[in-house]
């Protein structure tokens, strides 16, 4: 009989009241407490919430603006590069019409050059024949007079005192020189 009046003390009284039974008593508290804590704990707790999920939409809004911020530079150094590229391969163009031009430029400066030059030869080949012609004359002339000289020297062995002849050979040389 001892297990039927263990059993009695610890189970809620069938015919007793509610308000006599501790564990009605805990379940008060307990209603009380989470009362309490869902008036004043709950909106601390969804405040904190708040606040954490506000700093995260921020952060990802200033993630996506620096995203935009570098795709646009991105953009624009590309845009840069491909100018910088366009102009330098230009440059190179530029460069080698440059290098044609005075490659050009050269070769026809040399042309002139080597035409002048062998047209100051060809004068120079010119004058010196020319010299050479008019010495051949001069020595030939000479020769001739000299030859003349001594055959009509030779004939007019004895009238060289004749002023007549002296006077024509006189003239004659001047005519020749």
């Amino acid at each position: 009989m001892a297990t039927t009046t263990e059993s009695t003390q610890h189970a809620p009284a069938a015919h007793g009241k509610i308000y006599e039974d501790p564990a009605f008593f805990v379940a008060i508290g307990f209603v009380i407490f989470v009362a309490i804590a869902a008036k004043y704990i709950w909106p601390l707790i969804g405040r904190g919430l708040d606040d954490r999920s506000n700093k995260i939409r921020d952060q990802l809004e200033q993630a996506a603006r620096l995203r935009e911020e570098a795709q646009a530079l991105l953009k624009q150094y590309e845009k840069q590069q491909k100018q910088m590229l366009k102009e330098a391969t230009e440059i190179v163009e530029s460069a080698k019409k440059d290098a044609k031009a005075i490659r050009d430029t050269a070769a026809k400066d040399l042309k002139a050059s080597l035409e002048r030059r062998a047209a100051q030869a060809e004068e120079n080949i010119a004058r010196a024949e020319q010299q050479a012609v008019t010495d051949m004359r001069t020595h030939l002339i000479e020769v001739a007079t000299e030859a003349t000289r001594s055959v009509v020297a030779k004939q007019l062995e004895g009238q060289k005192d004749d002023p007549a002849i002296t006077r024509a050979l006189t003239a004659i040389e001047r005519q020749i020189a």
